[in-house]
């Protein structure tokens, strides 16, 4: 399977991007079986929050362990030479089913994981750049300034954008602030979030910098 990657370096933290063929039906399988497992049309009564995240989602079935093998290995090549410290077990995941005006607050994820990844199994940005905001727009914060501090108009952008598609990987340290614009569409999106994490022998920093 042909696998595009391609990566940035910001502020000076490394993200990366990870993309499957469009046709690849792994993406539109588990989106249905996330969206049926959020109960979606069940009732006339919207899910709750707790139901339109649905846990393990990466675990239950062949396409969800499909894809789960697929994030590894993209975070393994992500990691590069650090990718022999990443934790063959550890995948804290979960599907992210997003009806039409939903949003997600600005948050980390580093208690779930070091390495955070979002993976979309929906979105309409096909053909465009990865960076060109998208529906819904998922924006990596930058973490070196206060939210309200002035910029120079020669100053780098707070957050980097990212365009959802089926297929799309972003990867970044888990600790970086991120969030999503409020969902405009009539189907649901949904994207899985997964966190890996990566041990670290003791006293790496002194053997390294020292």
């Amino acid at each position: 399977m042909e696998v595009r990657a391609t990566t940035l370096e910001l502020w000076p933290t490394r993200v990366s991007f990870f993309e499957t063929p469009p046709d690849w039906e792994v993406n539109r399988l588990l989106a249905e079986e996330a969206i049926a497992a959020a109960g979606l049309g069940e009732t006339a009564k919207p899910p709750s929050a707790a139901k339109r995240r649905v846990r393990g989602i990466l675990d239950g079935s062949a396409v969800g362990q499909a894809l789960k093998a697929h994030l590894f290995a993209c975070a393994r090549a992500g990691l590069g030479d650090w990718a022999a410290y990443l934790d063959p077990h550890h995948c804290e995941n979960r599907a992210l089913v997003m009806q039409p005006g939903a949003f997600i607050s600005t948050h980390k994820d580093s208690r779930e994981g070091d390495l955070a990844c979002v993976h979309f199994l929906t979105g309409g940005g096909a053909g465009q750049p990865v960076n060109s905001v998208g529906n819904p727009r998922f924006v990596i914060e930058d973490p070196s300034r206060y939210f309200d501090e002035g910029r120079l108009p020669y100053e780098s952008r707070h957050g980097f954008s990212v365009n959802p598609r089926p297929g799309l990987s972003v990867f970044f340290p888990s600790h970086i602030p991120h969030n999503q614009h409020p969902y405009e569409g009539s189907a649901p999106h949904v994207q899985v979030v997964a966190n890996f994490r990566v041990t670290l022998p003791s006293a790496i920093e002194e053997r390294l910098f020292d």
